[in-house]
């Protein structure tokens, strides 16, 4: 195969280099023989037919030259390069022995022995492509084949930059995603120190009961009332359902924070009931178009909560611990210790934020590198078919 493929390609730059010098060849006879006929023109005005065919001259030799200018022999050696230089020649061949006939007429019987070598200039021309067109027929196939392969290695070499700069992506994912899990290490045992402190236990604990009072009261006084509450306010604010001041606005602070809103209330708690009361009031005057079940809900909740006292001991307890935990805060050291732990705690949410990412994109890092992969998998065998196919062996490549 490499024996063969020598001999091709010295054949080739053979064929390559004569056309490129009878390319430069017959415009140089053209611009020869049209220098020589420019002279005859000046100086045998006096003879009409000697004047006639040497102005001949001058034109087909200028229609020649442009003809020879329009072709450009490219670097590129592959075959349909080839193919496309094969077809430029014999088409200035057939082009350029046309416009000499066509010419011959005005130019005999003079500049018979000039005619003669431009018309062998022309014959070379075409016999050269002759020789490229048997060439292409002969080595064509096998010239295709390299072509793919050099292909298939170009994209080999592509697809190992890009497994290179895919495993580096990793790699930096894997160091980052460590950096992360030891940051979340690092900032749970500083939260378990915080919490760990005589001066935070008793807020800590204080912290989280007041979480399950809150919990507990969405659960049993607002599950479900958020979008009835948010359409109360709504039509009330454009003037569609009448609410008094100070009941609108309660609900507008209930809708935002029904918690801190529900601790600031006086025992009873007036401004929810009042709330309620407007929100059952709506629902039963058709005011809010609910569904049923929704309706039902509404009232029920306003019959708990306006009727009776199913509240009463979130409120007093709330209050009361509510109390108790701002008073810790009122020693400094406490306050510190408190805002410091909310910061960790923030920190450590946004850490977990950018672990999640990382992990997401550490995924799809792994499913293109495992693509990539496969493609390289596949490319090589069909380098190594192809060079089975033209060497009888039976090659085993893998990558460095």
């Amino acid at each position: 195969m490499s024996s063969e493929l020598s001999h091709a390609e010295r054949e080739r730059d053979k064929i390559l280099s004569e056309i490129a010098r009878a390319l430069e060849l017959l415009p140089q006879n053209c611009s020869q023989l049209s220098h020589k006929a420019e002279k005859d023109m000046e100086m045998k005005r006096d003879n009409r037919a000697e004047y006639r065919a040497a102005k001949a001259v001058v034109r087909l030799t200028g229609i020649i030259t442009d003809m020879c200018q329009s072709i450009t022999i490219g670097s590129s050696k592959d075959s349909g390069s080839l193919r496309n230089l094969q077809r430029e020649i014999s088409k200035l061949a057939s082009d350029a022995a046309r416009s000499r006939e066509e010419w011959l007429r005005q130019i005999r019987p003079y500049y018979i022995i000039d005619m003669m070598t431009l018309g062998g200039n022309v014959d070379k021309v075409r016999r050269l492509g002759e020789e490229l067109h048997n060439f292409l027929m002969g080595h064509g196939s096998l010239l295709r084949s390299l072509e793919e392969l050099n292909e298939k290695l170009d994209s080999l070499t592509k697809l190992r930059g890009s497994v290179e700069s895919t495993v580096s992506q990793r790699q930096s994912l894997e160091q980052r995603i460590e950096e992360t899990e030891q940051r979340e290490r690092k900032l749970r045992a500083e939260v378990g120190g915080i919490r760990e402190n005589p001066k935070m236990k008793e807020y800590v604990q204080i912290d989280s009961e007041l979480r399950e009072l809150r919990s507990e009261l969405l659960r049993t006084g607002f599950s479900r009332l958020g979008r009835p509450l948010k359409k109360l306010i709504s039509i009330s604010e454009r003037g569609e359902y009448p609410l008094q001041i100070d009941v609108r606005e309660s609900a507008k602070e209930y809708a935002k924070k029904p918690f801190t809103t529900f601790l600031k209330e006086e025992d009873g708690y007036p401004g929810l009931k009042g709330v309620m009361s407007a929100l059952s009031n709506a629902v039963s005057g058709g005011k809010l178009a609910l569904k049923q079940r929704e309706a039902k809900k509404v009232i029920e909740r306003n019959e708990q909560v306006v009727g009776g006292e199913s509240l009463a001991k979130i409120h007093s307890k709330a209050k009361e611990l509510k109390h108790t935990h701002d008073g810790l805060l009122v020693d400094r050291e406490t306050a510190d210790l408190v805002q410091r732990l909310k910061e960790v705690r923030q920190n450590g949410r946004t850490n977990h934020t950018l672990q999640k990412e990382l992990r997401t994109d550490l995924r799809r890092t792994l499913e293109n590198e495992r693509r990539l992969d496969e493609q390289i998998g596949l490319l090589l065998r069909e380098i190594e078919a192809f060079v089975r196919k033209f060497s009888g062996t039976t090659p085993r490549l893998q990558l460095a």
